[in-house]
């Protein structure tokens, strides 16, 4: 626990942001994609909230910090794959540094849950377009409408209609949640 300690908060967000690219697989669509996952994922974990601050911005909830280390790394250098299409992933030497923060973790039962929670996060959310993701942001976390440009248009009767059928469709909601998804505005 003492090398925690030690970690600077620069240190702790590339590592948050290592693990949740190493976690599953496969590149994250984009770097939004990237940003609004940890995002979600601070709102289930808090502590990652004390790292990582995340603003109301055009896009929702934006952090000036990922968005520089993903581009700039300081610890973890040459650990991206920056791909065609915006995508990012991890290279050999990101997906080595991955291996050994979960072996260095492996017998802590809260790491071991914070990786399940970035598991399912990036399960769930990798599969939306930037619009559902967006949309499903707005429609939960209000405050961060207020500097969008598009949220207007994602979260218009006609917009929410659609993008919730999609969400449906694709299982990432509820029936339930439909209904209080296109109700909310009708």
């Amino acid at each position: 626990m003492k090398a925690r300690e030690e970690l600077n908060d620069v240190q702790v967000i590339e590592r948050y942001l290592i693990l949740l690219l190493g976690v599953v697989d496969k590149p994250v669509p984009s770097i939004l994609h990237l940003e609004k996952e940890l995002f979600i994922l601070s709102k289930a974990n808090p502590t990652i909230a004390n790292f990582i601050t995340f603003e109301k911005h055009y896009y929702g909830p934006y952090s000036e910090d990922i968005a520089e280390l993903v581009r700039n790394p300081v610890y973890y250098v040459d650990v991206y794959k920056h791909e065609p299409g915006g995508a990012i992933t991890l290279n050999q030497k990101g997906k080595k540094i991955y291996q050994n923060l979960v072996k260095e973790h492996s017998k802590n039962p809260r790491f071991k849950e914070l990786l399940g929670m970035m598991k399912m996060i990036r399960e769930m959310y990798d599969k939306l377009s930037k619009d559902e993701l967006l949309f499903l942001i707005y429609a939960t976390y209000n405050e961060y409408t207020q500097k969008s440009t598009i949220s207007d248009k994602l979260l218009s009767p006609q917009k929410r209609r659609e993008i919730a059928e999609k969400l449906l469709k694709k299982g990432i909601i509820t029936p339930q949640r439909y209904s209080e998804l296109v109700s909310d505005n009708e």
